[in-house]
């Protein structure tokens, strides 16, 4: 017999994704609006984004063997409480004192801090509260959660922040924030975590070279992880990019970058559904992975030379491409991964991912200062056209293997 997906637990964690997503989604769209607004530099904005992550250089690889050494959900409920109290400070800092670069700066390294936390705590708690056979659809449904918060909040916050400044969205962050918490305070699981008295640094030293050999040995999670690594690398030239590009444009607007934002996000929200309710056989998993990241590669690419109703159409359906991809790739690799390995894996691929990332946006933001923007983003996603025939295409590198696995599978014990 199936076991059920919608349990308690799970309606849970649902909801209080719901909320704190709504205030994420209005958050992250005004502080890419805010930095570019008050300084007008795409170097300045690029900066920005890019310090913003410099704590995930460093904290994943901190945080996962710690975080795979207590209760993943102890931590994630405290995590979100702190947050709360820093978007208040911020709030009242803002309303006060107004726009200041370097504050914000801080506070942006901040909360990526926070984040981070959130990050590999949840990552342990989600596969902790479904069974094997439900991660694909369990996925899908709250993968559709920030896309369809990016619907409904981006020109919602796109209109508060014109009407009324950050100091609104900061405030409604840390409410959301307080309300997550108690959600999930809620939640009753018992969770699988290595439990010690008292831990040494020594051994967490040694849970951490636990953590590179697996990656370093397991080829398939190598391959995938440093082909995101590689997709963060290219998108980090439309991160930086695309706002500005619609800034500067005689013909395009903020409330075009807007709508375009929710029609992505239509598109993701779309792709989810169709995963939970479609069920993609074994077979299936890599092929379709690999048409979506050559998609990705060759639309992404081509983006600054469309006209914007097919701006719109190219991020509508690779929205719906994307979430099928990534809800493909989530699944396999908590099939794959131990509970007791999670965070330190987890924490690698958000390394890699951070570093690749900031690397990107701190390239793609000094040459948006001298060349056509359309050159930088091209010459971004031919490398990661490139990644694709690297690390996913050749047969030992084992990536078909790990996508098309079988939940019946027993689950890969630590070696």
């Amino acid at each position: 017999m199936q076991p059920k997906l919608w349990n308690r637990n799970f309606l849970l964690a649902f909801t209080g994704m719901i909320i704190s997503a709504a205030g994420g989604a209005g958050l992250s769209i005004a502080l890419s609006v805010v930095v570019f607004a008050e300084t007008k530099s795409t170097v300045l904005s690029a900066v920005f984004a890019a310090l913003s992550m410099i704590p995930q250089f460093v904290l994943p690889l901190v945080l996962g063997p710690v975080i795979d050494r207590r209760n993943p959900l102890k931590v994630l409920v405290k995590n979100e409480v702190a947050l709360a109290g820093l978007f208040f400070a911020a709030a009242a800092f803002t309303y006060f004192l107004g726009f200041n670069y370097l504050v914000y700066m801080i506070f942006s390294v901040l909360i990526s801090s926070f984040g981070i936390v959130s990050y590999l705590a949840s990552s342990s708690v989600i596969p902790q509260i479904m069974a094997r056979e439900n991660y694909a659809r369990g996925n899908a449904i709250l993968n559709v959660i920030y896309p369809l918060c990016g619907i409904a909040i981006t020109p919602v916050a796109m209109k508060l922040f014109d009407l009324y400044g950050m100091p609104l969205i900061l405030a409604a962050y840390g409410v959301t924030s307080l309300i997550d918490a108690a959600l999930e305070s809620r939640i009753d699981a018992k969770f699988e975590f290595i439990e010690a008295e008292k831990t040494s640094l020594k051994e967490y030293g040694a849970d951490l070279r636990e953590g590179f050999r697996y990656f370093l040995n397991d080829p398939a999670i190598r391959s995938v992880f440093l082909l995101f690594a590689v997709m963060s690398f290219a998108d980090a030239a439309g991160n930086v990019l695309t706002y500005p590009f619609f800034n500067l444009s005689a013909t395009l607007n903020n409330d075009q970058f807007a709508l375009m934002t929710s029609i992505r996000s239509a598109g993701y929200l779309l792709g989810g559904f169709l995963h939970y309710f479609i069920k993609i056989p074994e077979k299936a998993r890599f092929p379709i992975a690999i048409t979506v990241y050559f998609a990705f590669a060759l639309f992404e690419g081509a983006f600054f030379f469309m006209p914007f109703a097919l701006m719109c159409a190219s991020r509508f359906l690779l929205g719906i491409l994307g979430m099928n991809s990534a809800n493909i790739r989530m699944s396999a690799v908590q099939s794959h991964v131990h509970n007791r390995m999670r965070a330190k894996v987890n924490a690698l691929f958000a390394v890699l991912i951070a570093a690749a990332g900031t690397v990107g946006q701190l390239i793609a933001g000094a040459l948006g200062e001298t060349l056509p923007y359309w050159l930088v983003q091209v010459a971004f996603y031919a490398t990661y056209f490139v990644g694709i025939f690297v690390f996913v295409m050749p047969k030992r590198n084992k990536v078909r293997e790990l996508y098309n696995y079988a939940a019946s599978e027993p689950l890969t014990e630590p070696a």
